[in-house]
């Protein structure tokens, strides 16, 4: 009856077909996880700032939820390989039956067979053991395992701190991108009601025959080109609000505002105040794959003690305590204590292979933990010009939306009327639009790259510490650590105001063309925003212009500007420059002297008033082709004390 119960289990493990889900399983399934997810996201109080969508992003966002599992399973991981390091004691109970005794027929010591049989074994008996019994091997072994294991959750741990170090700069970028949607989005909707309504207007126009076919068809058609464009935008920001959504754990398709600066004005950024070196120093310490693979390096050699410790002899130790209810044996219970020790010599084989294979993984390691070192410390170089460049682009977006915004208010503050007027108008609001989402583009990628900085460094905002139970607790805790990590590594420059400049002493300028010439001086350092004064100026600039002789090409001339202080006369810069004019030498060419004087001063003057240079010089250089290139000079990082941090 067993055998037929048995070969039944058989046929049956045998006849087992792949079992597809069903849609009606999927669906299943789909809305039980979808009801899972959105239960655990708190809902919206208000507008956002940033460090509450941190910290809502935190608490809700499922890759760090995988990172804190992973974290978990190794943990337990660590606690089972602990008890492999104790002795195994097994309880064993069993139950015998035969159909028949057991008889059987000796032999006497001289050879000859007994012939009566005899039996020392019930048909029916049990037995019971108790038995304690260690591996002094498998105990080594469990214990590198043990330290492999613990290892392998410091590695989780900081697995957890890269994820949210990454979902900090993520949100960062997010945040800002949605709060220039928020602003720019209304703006762009209204640009683009305006579009359709002159289109609509420029129909009746054509159907009444009020203007020329082709003059209408053109004032459409760019219309159209300013609607493509507005639309491309607007397309662009949308989407950037749904991508915060998702990063934040917004439910779906819920409506949500974030905190959006006074007035809409965006806030000044800092400027960098820790040298770059000194921010290497910090990511070499700080950075969680560099500590990965400094963990590696020991799991690593543990491994290697593993497999030396494998080809050492065995011993076994068993302790017991036995039991048998066959009636034919003298003594029913009792103890027994055995060792053993065995040695395959034969592994022994092995020692040189074992032996280059840890040597080649340390060297894997070795060349793995370098490879990370240069490129933790290439990107933290990184951030730190590309934050410095990004500042001024962002100057120049913000000049060139104050001069679009310029440029519209002409526009609407002129009386003339038509179909030009208003496309100009149009155009000049769309181009106000589209320089505005321009800017708070750079103004994000700034602000993302002010948080490149903290993530390159290894920055934690939080740690084990802190308390992540309630949101508003998580998002003041993480709004401190931002503002722990900009008093500490960044400066906001307080508005000073900058030296004046006046025109000095002009010599070998003809009288009749003095007045072009200086004026020609002025007017580029007031587009170099250069602030310009006739009386007691605390510099001046002195021009010395010699005509050379007359030759075929032309009049050579040699420009000698030099800027003194204006107060004591004293000699701060002097520049020499040679050029060649046209015979006669024009007005025009005057004036484009004097403008060449100015442009040859122009960077030593902007120091000397105490203006912020024109790009980073310290980082940037110049190549024959005239492209720019990143200043790959380093002194090397110096390591600061952790207070000093």
């Amino acid at each position: 009856m067993a055998a037929a119960a048995a070969l039944a289990s058989a046929l049956a493990a045998c006849a087992l077909t792949p079992k597809p889900l069903t849609l009606q399983e999927n669906s299943s399934q789909a809305q039980k996880d979808l009801a899972s997810i959105i239960d655990r996201l708190e809902p919206l109080k208000g507008p956002l700032t940033l460090s509450e969508a941190t910290a809502r992003a935190m608490r809700n966002n499922l890759e760090v939820r995988v990172r804190q599992m992973e974290a978990m399973v190794q943990s337990s991981n660590l606690d089972l390989s602990r008890y492999d390091m104790l002795p195994r004691l097994a309880l064993s109970a069993g139950y015998n039956w035969r159909s028949n005794d057991a008889f059987g027929v000796g032999y006497q010591p001289d050879g000859t067979i007994s012939s009566t049989p005899s039996a020392a074994t019930e048909r029916v008996h049990s037995t019971a053991n108790a038995a304690l019994s260690w591996s002094v091997l498998d105990f080594g072994l469990s214990y590198y395992r043990a330290r492999q294991n613990a290892d392998q959750v410091l590695i989780a741990e900081e697995r957890r701190r890269r994820a949210l170090q990454n979902l900090v700069l993520d949100v960062r970028l997010a945040w800002w991108r949605a709060e220039a949607a928020q602003r720019l989005l209304p703006q762009i909707d209204a640009m683009l009601e305006q579009i359709d309504r002159s289109a609509e207007r420029s129909r009746l126009i054509e159907a009444r025959r009020l203007m020329p076919p082709l003059q209408i068809i053109a004032y459409r058609r760019s219309l159209l080109d300013l609607q493509q464009q507005l639309s491309a935008r607007r397309q662009e920001l949308a989407q950037w609000r749904a991508e915060f959504a998702e990063l934040v754990g917004l439910r779906p398709g819920e409506n949500y505002r974030v905190v959006s600066p006074p007035q809409g004005v965006l806030p000044p950024l800092p400027d960098l105040a820790t040298r770059a070196d000194d921010l290497e120093a910090m990511a070499l310490e700080r950075r969680p794959e560099l500590a990965e693979e400094r963990l590696r390096i020991r799991i690593t050699q543990d491994e290697g003690r593993r497999q030396l410790l494998s080809l050492l002899p065995g011993i076994n130790l068993n302790v017991g305590s036995n039991y048998d209810s066959n009636r034919f044996l003298v003594n029913n219970q009792w103890s027994e204590l055995t060792s053993l020790v065995s040695f395959n010599l034969l592994k022994l084989l092995s020692l040189p292979a074992m032996k280059r294979t840890q040597q080649a993984a340390e060297e894997l390691d070795k060349a793995r933990r370098e490879a990370l070192t240069m490129a933790v410390m290439a990107q933290t170089r990184v951030a730190v010009t590309r934050y410095d460049l990004l500042k001024h682009e962002l100057g120049i977006w913000n000049q060139a939306l104050a001069d679009d915004r310029a440029l519209l208010r002409a526009l609407q503050s002129t009386q003339q009327s038509g179909l030009e007027t208003e496309l100009e108008l149009i155009r000049a609001g769309a181009r106000v639009t589209v320089t505005e989402i321009s800017r708070d583009v750079i103004h994000a990628n700034l602000e993302h790259s002010l948080g490149r900085v903290m993530n390159s460094v290894g920055y934690d905002v939080v740690n084990a510490e802190t308390n992540a139970d309630e949101t508003p607790t998580l998002a003041n805790q993480i709004d401190a650590a931002f503002g722990k990590f900009a008093d500490a590594h960044f400066i906001t420059q307080a508005g000073q105001a900058l030296r004046t400049v006046g025109v000095g002493a002009i010599v070998g300028v003809p009288n009749d063309m003095l007045g072009d010439f200086t004026e020609s001086m002025v007017t580029v350092m007031r587009v170099m925003q250069v602030p310009v004064v006739q009386k007691t100026p605390a510099i001046e600039a002195d021009v010395a212009v010699k005509l050379g002789p007359r030759q075929d090409a032309g009049r050579p001339v040699t420009l000698k500007i030099t800027l003194a202080d204006g107060s004591s006369g004293n000699m701060l810069h002097v520049v020499q420059m040679n050029s060649m004019l046209l015979d006669p030498v024009t007005r025009d060419q005057w004036k484009v002297l004097g403008e060449a004087a100015i442009f040859k001063i122009a960077e030593n003057l902007r120091q000397l008033i105490g203006a912020r240079p024109a790009i980073p010089r310290d980082t940037l250089t110049m190549t024959e082709g005239g492209a720019l290139k990143l200043d790959r000079s380093w002194s090397g990082p110096r390591f600061l004390p952790s207070t000093a941090r």
